[in-house]
């Protein structure tokens, strides 16, 4: 089975709202990305591959084919561009990925500090 690797950073990581879009995943790593990270104020996080902070996210690995139902989600290409990044895991390998960076980000938009969309509501 043809897979690609995935770096998700809000809705898509386990626990959260659009989770299940990843059902069919055969591997959920978690992860950190660097740039910065975004509450968008609209239930969703935006990402952008500037800044230094340490982003909390998931490597998820699945089918290529659930691949087009993540890029409807995400607006691809219109409100997402994706891009390959290095996610660096728990034992420090380093693994590339892609990662959905938000083409402009809302001026309402406030930087989540923490990097961590789950705790966003602590920042």
């Amino acid at each position: 089975m043809k897979t690609v690797k995935l770096v998700v950073y809000g809705t898509l990581m386990t626990g959260e709202g659009n989770h299940s879009l990843c059902a069919n995943a055969v591997n959920i790593t978690p992860c950190t990305i660097v740039g910065t990270l975004y509450d968008t104020g609209w239930g969703f996080p935006a990402f952008e591959q500037t800044g230094d902070t340490v982003v909390h996210a998931e490597l998820i690995e699945i089918p290529f084919e659930d691949w087009s139902h993540v890029d409807c989600l995400e607006g691809y290409p219109r409100l997402y561009d994706r891009k390959l990044v290095p996610a660096t895991l728990a034992d420090g390998s380093v693994e590339e990925g892609w990662v959905y960076v938000m083409n402009e980000i809302p001026s309402r938009a406030t930087v989540i500090k923490s990097g961590d969309w789950k705790k966003r509501k602590e920042n």
